[in-house]
């Protein structure tokens, strides 16, 4: 067949279907009876739907209603009155590809839409259609990572959808524009029924809301609890249920605590409530993976750089303001040890194992950062101090943070080969820039702290 689509025996079960559908590049595939003949075609969307309304993944195929039955005979190809109604039809509906059968009822060949418009002269008139946008449902898609992601995945093509609870407004997405390809629903992590929902007709989920950070998690144990754990592990069995296989969680390097150059085999030595859920949820999504369901665990470095919805709870991030507005940078402890990551380069990670073959990222734990980024907290210090000048840098020995160690991150880079780009120094300087002419008016509003609030992303 001149196009990779998927024919789908009548015997075939729901979930094998699903599975033949994903390979190819379509959403929908064409369903044979039990003679090997055309009986329609019917989406990926309706076959998840019916494993929502209770059917058995195990039922097979040709029991169950075609989305439609559009076909194109061989003899017809070259008669443009027929084309340019199946057009017109095909148009309507949102259709991409359909086959194209013989005198029997069997299917010859697959064409595209585009293909039809190229044998007719009539079509001329009708618009061109985009080819298909793969949709990717954001939760968290309005916090400090999740705004830099949605930007970046619309930049690719894709469609996104985003759901948020928007404790913190929809500023962060104003300066993406409105587009058809932007989808934004409202809503919270811990409502099954507005998370079942919000999957449908999406390819891949990227999990990004959560209670974040030590001071949140300790002020808020029942929701970490409810949203880190419980929530989480029900959207990712949620996707299961309805086999979408692409599942990005967003983990935390937290999970270390303590240790030394430290990979994704190393002993995790949590030393917070936070670390404590992330690990929770890694392990439980990581065991309902299987040969089609395959989520991806990414533990990020601590996260920095200048986003949409603003942080200034982060190290470099603080640093960076107190250099502004005191001409001074404080440094408590200093020894401590600290793999750090922008959020640039984490919303590029997240990009690059959405479009990295499944088998190299499915069913897998990544370390998100570089080795040159393992920074003691008094070297970051000196770094901010010195790209932004004449700032003073304090010392006071005594830090109620036990944190302290350092991360490999050759796994990531030999799996797909992502390194990150962004720096300290020109982060800073970015953050500095954007305080200097007012961007970011008061840096000391709540709203930049993630422990003021209760459901946020990291």
């Amino acid at each position: 067949m001149k196009y990779d689509a998927a024919v789908i025996p009548g015997a075939t079960s729901i979930k094998e279907a699903i599975q033949l559908i994903e390979k190819s590049r379509s959403d929908t595939g064409f369903t044979l009876d039990e003679n090997g003949q055309y009986r329609g075609t019917i989406s990926i969307n309706d076959l998840r739907r019916l494993l929502i309304s209770g059917i058995s993944e195990s039922d097979i195929i040709r029991d169950q209603a075609c989305s439609h039955r559009y076909a194109v005979r061989q003899e017809e190809l070259h008669n443009d009155k027929v084309l340019r109604n199946t057009l017109s039809d095909l148009s309507l509906q949102g259709v991409e590809f359909i086959p194209v059968i013989d005198g029997e009822n069997t299917i010859i060949d697959v064409i595209s839409v585009e293909d039809l418009r190229s044998l007719s002269a009539a079509s001329l008139l009708l618009e061109p259609t985009n080819g298909r946008l793969r949709r990717i449902l954001i939760v968290g898609g309005a916090g400090y990572l999740g705004s830099v992601l949605t930007a970046k995945l619309l930049d690719r093509g894709y469609t996104v959808r985003i759901l948020d609870n928007f404790l913190y407004g929809k500023h962060s997405l104003a300066q993406i524009p409105r587009t058809s390809a932007l989808e934004i629903l409202e809503g919270d992590l811990r409502n099954i029924h507005t998370c079942v929902s919000a999957l449908d007709g999406v390819h891949a989920v990227v999990l990004l809301a959560a209670i974040v950070g030590d001071p949140a998690s300790r002020i808020r144990p029942r929701e970490t609890i409810e949203t880190n754990v419980i929530a989480a592990q029900a959207l990712a069995a949620a996707c299961k249920l309805q086999c979408i296989n692409r599942f990005l969680y967003a983990s935390t390097c937290s999970v270390y605590g303590l240790g030394d150059i430290l990979d994704e085999m190393s002993e995790l030595r949590p030393v917070s409530l936070y670390a404590r859920s992330k690990i929770a949820s890694e392990q439980t999504i990581l065991s309902m993976g299987d040969g089609y369901f395959a989520p991806t665990i990414l533990r990020m470095g601590t996260l920095y750089g200048y986003s949409p919805r603003m942080r200034f709870d982060l190290v470099v991030n603080t640093m960076t303001m107190h250099a502004f507005s005191e001409k001074k940078i404080r440094v408590f402890g200093g020894k401590q040890w600290r793999p750090l990551l922008s959020v640039q380069d984490a919303a590029e990670a997240f990009v690059s194992c959405i479009e990295a073959d499944l088998a190299n990222v499915g069913n897998q734990v990544f370390n998100i950062g570089s080795d040159e980024q393992n920074y003691q907290i008094e070297n970051i210090a000196q770094i901010i101090a010195g790209t932004i000048g004449s700032i003073a840098v304090s010392h006071d020995n005594k830090s109620l943070d036990v944190r302290d160690y350092r991360v490999s991150f050759k796994k990531v880079i030999d799996a797909i080969g992502f390194r990150p780009t962004d720096t300290v120094q020109a982060a800073s300087r970015k953050i500095y820039s954007c305080l200097s002419n007012g961007l970011i008016p008061d840096p000391s509003q709540r709203i930049y702290y993630n422990h003021f609030f209760d459901v946020i992303e990291e």
